[in-house]
């Protein structure tokens, strides 16, 4: 049975560390089914490389600026700005400004998870577990291939 899910602002969830991105998971799994929100945090130059998954995502830039791109079409969001990324699209952001904070909604339990089961990788390090993990999540990442 859902219930009504609350967080005062004394009883914030501690931020994982997803590969110097601050993500704090306000809602997330079946207890807020069918969305999940998420604080992303980061700095200038931060984000994924692009990636895709089956859920639908969207961001709205609460501070500073982001460069979305999404099948290849880059678009500027800055604060007070949304946008939604549906389910299967190849995308991946950038923060442009010194600092970004977004607040970052999609519509599975595996989103919140995925960021969760990435707390404290590091890059290039960890690479090969955080590709098992986000397979693990169906996430996949589309990285260049190392050249000859």
């Amino acid at each position: 049975m859902r219930t009504v899910h609350v967080i005062d602002a004394g009883n914030i969830p501690r931020p994982v560390n997803v590969v110097g991105e601050a993500i704090t998971i306000l809602a997330g799994g079946d207890l807020t089914k069918p969305f999940e929100m998420h604080i992303q945090e980061g700095v200038q130059g931060g984000g994924p490389p692009p990636h895709f998954h089956p859920w639908d995502e969207a961001f709205f830039v609460i501070d500073g600026q982001v460069e979305v791109t999404v099948e290849g079409q880059a678009t500027t969001v800055s604060t007070g700005g949304y946008v939604h990324i549906p389910g299967g699209s190849i995308h991946t952001y950038k923060n442009i400004s010194a600092t970004a904070k977004i607040i970052g909604v999609v519509s599975d339990p595996r989103g919140g998870q995925f960021f969760a089961a990435m707390d404290q990788f590091k890059v290039p390090e960890d690479l090969p577990r955080i590709f098992e993990v986000a397979e693990r999540y169906g996430v996949t990442f589309l990285v260049p291939e190392s050249p000859k």
